[in-house]
């Protein structure tokens, strides 16, 4: 079988934590270099490097504040002038703040929609001007088939990162190939009751939480495929199957 990423290059959005960090690692286990991009986690994403340099790949890595339009430009930008090139985009950095219905505001939508929804899009068109072909994958939430009222904007941002998906995937062939993954249940924000959570995992099919893992693997899944686009892979075991309504 042809190795389709080998020795290519991928910017990750948010290297630095949580599911980036272990979908640098899971790139880098496969010959992927890594731009890793960070906002204030230079400590954690100097380690990250280290981690993946170990394994015999190169990695950079570069800060940006992606609320902030100039930096999310500079960010490509940069990215290509130390790495030479950028095969993959893993749009994956996101905020997740519990702004419900009731407290949202225009200010605090727009920052949740800057860096959830409006940069991720910036960045696939700029990527997309600065490469002959390419891949793109977008990191969702499974909440998109439902509904989320206690994190309100963050929903509806992830809501326009689905649409944002789907459209480009269309516009952008046969170039730039764009799909998403939805996880679930994987790693519940900081400051979610932990009984609740457990509730919640209560209520998916099958029965328990996934794993940082799980997400990894789907990425390389679509990095590795040659004829998927426009397709979003739920890692939820099941839930966005069932209505889902959080309040």
């Amino acid at each position: 079988m042809v190795d389709l990423i080998k020795g290519k290059t991928a910017l990750v959005t948010g290297g630095s934590s949580r599911l980036g960090k272990v979908i640098c690692n899971y790139l880098a286990r496969e010959g992927v270099n890594v731009v890793i991009h960070y906002n204030s986690s230079r400590e954690e994403a100097l380690r990250v490097k280290e981690e993946i340099t170990s394994l015999g790949v190169k990695s950079w890595v570069i800060k940006a504040d992606l609320s902030k339009p100039n930096e999310v430009d500079e960010l490509i930008n940069e990215s290509f002038k130390q790495a030479g090139e950028v095969n993959f985009l893993i749009n994956n950095a996101s905020v997740f703040p519990r702004v419900g219905l009731s407290d949202l505001s225009i200010n605090g939508l727009n920052w949740i929609m800057q860096v959830n929804a409006w940069a991720p899009l910036m960045l696939t068109l700029r990527f997309a001007n600065m490469v002959n072909e390419g891949k793109v994958i977008n990191v969702l939430d499974s909440v998109v088939d439902g509904y989320n009222f206690e994190r309100y904007a963050y929903y509806l941002s992830k809501v326009m990162l689905n649409a944002v998906t789907r459209s480009l995937a269309l516009r952008l062939a046969p170039r730039i190939m764009v799909n998403a993954v939805a996880p679930g249940i994987i790693l519940p924000a900081k400051d979610e009751d932990t009984g609740r959570v457990e509730a919640m995992i209560n209520q998916v099919p099958l029965r328990r939480r996934g794993s940082p893992d799980d997400i990894a693997h789907a990425v390389l899944f679509l990095l590795e495929n040659s004829y998927v686009t426009g397709q979003v892979i739920y890692v939820d075991g099941g839930e966005h199957l069932k209505p889902r309504v959080v309040y």
